[in-house]
């Protein structure tokens, strides 16, 4: 259950939009914010980030896998509760084939590193370092998590904090797994 306090700290990373926000339409950046997933609409934007070793990954190396893509930053509180949960989920369905990349959005490494010692990723964290890719794939707020499918292709997206808890939420990860 995402608490009054989540979702007012949400509404304010979402409120201090960066200056190129406002790609998608009112519309849908309204839908993504809501309690679910919402459907992409778009083309799959392009994803080729270093990973913390300073290799290039690109996501189309993870084709045939589901996966989850997060944009998050070490100060935004939402990410922090998300990710242990995520990669709860990504462990517990790794042999169905459930992958989590978690892109890291404009920290330093020595900051990022700092985080994942106390909150560890189960998955491969990349490096967006100027906001190149977050931009590209309109993640207007953090956290921005994007379902993909076995194709590579962004099925659904969401902006702010998802109760990745809740039936509805995780029931889209296990369609998409068992499909």
């Amino acid at each position: 259950m995402i608490t009054r306090r989540r979702l007012l700290q949400t509404g304010l990373a979402l409120a201090a939009l960066p200056g190129w926000a406002g790609a998608a339409s009112d519309s849908a950046l309204k839908t993504a914010t809501g309690p679910d997933w919402a459907p992409w609409t778009g083309p799959t934007p392009p994803l080729v980030l270093p990973d913390l070793s300073g290799r290039e990954q690109k996501l189309s190396a993870w084709r045939g896998n589901v996966v989850i893509v997060s944009f998050w930053a070490t100060w935004c509180d939402p990410c922090r509760d998300e990710i242990p949960i995520m990669s709860t989920m990504a462990k517990r369905h790794r042999e169905e084939g459930l992958r989590l990349i978690a892109v890291n959005v404009g920290d330093s490494p020595a900051k990022i590193s700092a985080f994942l010692k106390k909150w560890p990723v189960a998955g491969t964290v990349l490096h967006d370092r100027n906001s190149t890719a977050s931009k590209k794939w309109d993640a207007a707020g953090l956290p921005a998590n994007y379902l993909i499918d076995r194709t590579g292709t962004v099925r659904y997206w969401h902006l702010g904090e998802l109760d990745w808890k809740s039936h509805s939420v995780g029931g889209v990860v296990t369609r998409m797994l068992r499909s």
